[in-house]
């Protein structure tokens, strides 16, 4: 099995979460910077109409790179169908978070 077939697994499987369920460098992270995510967010939906914000993270290497990715994207990361079932699952009103924790080698689904 290729390295991306085995992250469209781990990420097909995740659960959604709370922010609290995240390490907390990223909780903290998210809380300290919730204002500029939501503008980068809405900047995001406005040339794509849809999609969510991705987080590439590594507290050992100080890393935090945030980027709105869009549906293209998205599938290039998880398999289409997933991607499709996890959209519908979206509360109205709210966004969705896919961080990606490399130090643990986790992904977090966050609806915030």
């Amino acid at each position: 099995m290729s390295d991306s077939e085995e992250e469209v697994q781990e990420i097909s499987t995740s659960h959604i979460q709370t922010i609290s369920a995240t390490p907390p460098y990223i909780s903290t992270f998210i809380n300290n910077n919730l204002e500029q995510l939501n503008k980068i967010y809405e900047e995001g939906l406005q040339l794509f109409e849809t999609g969510i914000l991705g987080f590439q993270c590594s507290q050992e290497n100080n890393k935090m790179d945030v980027q709105f990715m869009n549906e293209q994207h998205i599938c290039e990361t998880m398999h289409p169908d997933s991607w499709g079932k996890l959209k519908q699952s979206i509360p109205e009103g709210k966004k969705l978070f896919l961080i990606m924790d490399q130090d643990i080698n986790s992904v977090f689904l966050v609806y915030i």
